[in-house]
């Protein structure tokens, strides 16, 4: 298995590879992942996949990672490998919801051991989002804080749950949603990879069909802290999903935001796309 890696602090929205789908859809991937102005490395990480040369079929993920001496670095990307890894191995022998549970396990455990073999990485660990799309259905993984949304029939929906401490406290009426997103403690997480003995990520056990004109937003947290819903939403409707990233990413720069981000854009249409389709795991590690 070949992964072709990126390593350069900036880059504009990088990757457009298509793939034709059950039913004449195709899947359209475009990919972002920028330190920022503020940080000096980039602790995100961005992959995907059209899994052996399969081109109704997608994996994606977005990893955000943390810990000293660049620790975080190697957990995203290392996250990102792993997911890919399983997943692209396993594809034809379990259901895609088997294989998200099992690909973020044994990520976990592989995260652990290596922060545990490495005094300067102990302790690392990483947000993933992930999504894959079989057979005309899509599926989500997750754990932390970064975000998986769908736009759909101009509606913007945050499909993934934020495993954090400020989340609890909402979800359970103990603050309001403005004081959940300007909490001073919001990026507390309460799960990621590599961080706690055991995990339980959020993953869907049915899935949800995709649809002519679907667009799915993987991002890290770096993007919704620089931009709102309604900033997303306008964006996911722009009608050229090629400057949907490149905007993005002038508007996070532009409003300074403080940390790395990092979005991965999926497009769902019935056209034949116009470039070659990508059939070796794509992954910009950053």
């Amino acid at each position: 298995m070949k992964f072709l890696f990126s390593k350069k602090k900036k880059k504009k929205p990088d990757s457009t590879a298509s793939g034709i789908g059950n039913n004449g859809k195709s899947c359209a991937v475009y990919a972002v992942s920028e330190t920022g102005p503020v940080r000096d490395h980039n602790e995100d990480s961005i992959a995907f996949s059209f899994p052996e040369n399969d081109k109704k079929s997608l994996i994606a993920v977005v990893a955000d990672g943390m810990g000293g001496h660049k620790a975080g670095e190697v957990a995203s990307k290392m996250a990102c490998d792993l997911l890919l890894d399983y997943c692209v191995t396993n594809w034809k022998q379990q259901a895609p919801e088997t294989l998200l549970q099992n690909a973020f396990l044994e990520a976990h455990q592989n995260i652990i051991a290596a922060g545990n073999s490495n005094s300067e990485q102990k302790g690392m660990g990483t947000t993933a989002t992930s999504v894959i799309i079989q057979q005309d259905i899509f599926y989500i993984g997750h754990i932390g804080d970064s975000r998986v949304y769908m736009l759909r029939n101009g509606t913007l929906r945050q499909l993934s749950t934020d495993h954090t401490l400020v989340n609890q406290m909402f979800e359970g009426g103990e603050i309001t949603e403005k004081e959940r997103d300007n909490h001073p403690m919001k990026n507390v997480l309460l799960q990621a990879l590599g961080t706690t003995p055991t995990i339980q990520p959020q993953i869907t056990s049915e899935g949800w069909e995709i649809r002519e004109g679907d667009r799915l937003l993987l991002c890290s947290d770096g993007v919704y802290d620089a931009l709102s819903m309604e900033d997303i939403k306008d964006l996911l409707l722009m009608e050229q999903p090629e400057f949907v990233l490149e905007c993005l990413s002038s508007m996070a720069i532009s409003r300074k935001v403080s940390d790395n981000f990092s979005a991965l854009l999926i497009a769902i249409s019935s056209e034949v796309p116009s470039v070659p389709a990508v059939t070796k795991e794509h992954t910009i590690a950053k």
